[in-house]
């Protein structure tokens, strides 16, 4: 007789470290192996749920083998993936404009995508959403809240807010 083996299912983790899922065998022993990924531990490999470490960034093959000899073995895999966290989100400094249109200065993200939003002030336009240097165009005389996200799910993403202030007829212009 033995058991089945069951690896759990796939993982997709924001850092370096996460449980593993096999099934515990009624006949036969577990073993974890890696069969895909650099930089990887089990860290007990008789465990089906062992702890397992890597590298940020890596996708990492696992398979659950399930031995009771002279049977044939049984083995699952399991995939995990380790999500770096988003690069810090930096809006840039607030700004006072003359006029209807600015010049955003968030940051380019070196791990993750970003993303501008109008948190307050009505009757704003950002004209490319995904890039850090968008244009904005609004209403004179209004106040704006622009926050700058950097994603890279299923880490949880890094916001920064701009303030965006539209003069007009003032002695600065």
């Amino acid at each position: 007789n033995l058991t089945t083996a069951n690896a759990g299912p796939d993982q997709n983790v924001c850092g370096t470290t996460t449980t593993l899922a096999g099934n515990t065998p009624v006949f036969g022993t577990g073993s974890w192996s890696i069969i895909s990924g650099l930089g990887g531990s089990v860290t007990t490999a008789s465990s089906p749920t062992s702890g397992f470490t890597g590298v940020a960034g890596t996708t990492y093959t696992l398979r659950w083998t399930i031995a009771n000899a002279p049977c044939t073995e049984s083995t699952d895999d399991v995939v995990i993936t380790f999500t770096e966290n988003p690069s810090s989100s930096n809006a840039g400094p607030d700004q006072n404009v003359c006029g209807t249109s600015a010049t955003l200065a968030g940051n380019t993200p070196t791990v993750g995508t970003g993303s501008w939003s109008i948190i307050s002030g009505v009757g704003g336009t950002v004209t490319t959403a995904s890039s850090p240097t968008s244009g904005f165009t609004g209403v004179a005389g209004t106040t704006y809240t622009l926050r700058w996200t950097i994603a890279n799910a299923p880490c949880v993403s890094s916001t920064d807010d701009v303030v965006v202030t539209l003069v007009i007829g003032s002695a600065s212009c």
